[in-house]
């Protein structure tokens, strides 16, 4: 699935004190990509937005965007100076290796810090009778909005654990959840903060299958895509979920553009850091111990900022995963 470069941009640690960083050469404004109505990136990225404005005195103008992939390209075109995406995303973005990318690589950006786990969860409504990943074989299955992890990734993980679609169609999550409820889709498969919001006011009323991984699945999508990992739904995540279903799923991470100061980077990740328990009121998975391995496992560099920042809280980088 070819994705036009301009449909993408369309759409608690215990820290000390934030040092005085304030920098003379630091902007009086940034801008962020965020993401789509009913995603994480959404609500996660003004709340950190709203810490860096009160910490370092900068104000933050927020853009809409299709998410991870989205992202890059605004930092990139230097339409953005912060973004939030996925490592799996970032590595394709790296080696120019996703579909979105037409082959180019994009080395614009750097890793902030992490933000919290994505888990791909797959819901199907039960009088489908799909209840496994073969089930999804010539289905209508939804996978979020343009730009987002789920539609640049969903297609070669489905194929690499031999199901194939029907057709893989985006759109935003709320929508697409509506669709599947009017028989349209036959399943939604989001990667995002779980529960996903949408997904789990349904179950509240409606009775759903969740659809997981075997070990060897998901041992088969790490071997061969870059930034994801085994993940667990642990029971009680959606309503009425008694077991724990085993999934997969990829780290979110903040990124600036490389060219902005360390003090800068250093700030604006601070802010996050002090911040932890915070955000995780926002976004509950975000109370998760960050993952700094998955992260650089996948080639992902961090500022030299950053990495000073995520020292002061006992996260240290290797030198070669730290790059101006």
């Amino acid at each position: 699935m070819k994705l036009a470069r301009r449909q993408l941009l369309g759409f608690g640690l215990a820290l000390p004190a934030m040092p005085a960083l304030a920098d003379t050469d630091w902007p009086s404004a940034l801008v962020m990509g965020t993401g789509r109505p009913g995603g994480d990136y959404m609500i996660y990225g003004p709340a950190w937005g709203r810490l860096i404005q009160q910490q370092a005195g900068i104000g933050i103008a927020y853009r809409a965007s299709g998410g991870a992939e989205a992202n890059i390209l605004l930092i990139d075109e230097n339409a953005a100076q912060l973004g939030l995406t996925t490592a799996v995303i970032a590595h394709e973005a790296l080696m120019g290796s996703g579909s979105w990318t037409a082959g180019v690589r994009f080395s614009s950006f750097r890793a902030l810090f992490p933000m919290f786990p994505s888990i791909l969860q797959i819901v199907s409504p039960r009088n489908t009778g799909i209840t496994t990943l073969a089930g999804l074989t010539s289905q209508d299955i939804g996978v979020g909005p343009l730009g987002s992890s789920g539609a640049a990734i969903l297609p070669a993980l489905f194929k690499n654990v031999g199901v194939i679609p029907r057709n893989i169609v985006t759109g935003d999550y709320i929508g697409q959840i509506q669709d599947m409820l009017a028989g349209r889709l036959a399943a939604c498969a989001f990667i995002a903060a779980a529960p996903v919001p949408a997904i789990a006011q349904i179950a509240l009323g409606r009775k759903l299958s969740l659809i997981g991984f075997s070990p060897a699945e998901a041992q088969q999508v790490t071997n061969t895509l870059p930034g994801m990992t085994p993940m667990t739904l642990d029971a009680g995540v959606f309503p009425g979920q008694s077991i724990a279903v085993a999934s997969v799923g990829t780290p979110n991470i903040a990124i600036s553009g490389a060219d902005i100061s360390d003090t800068l980077a250093q700030a604006i990740t601070m802010a996050a850091l002090r911040n932890r328990a915070g955000l995780a009121t926002i976004v509950p998975a975000a109370s998760s111990v960050p993952d700094i391995k998955s992260i650089t496992d996948a080639g992902i560099c961090f500022h030299p900022g950053a990495a000073a920042a995520l020292r002061t809280a006992g996260l240290d980088i290797a030198k070669k995963y730290i790059e101006p």
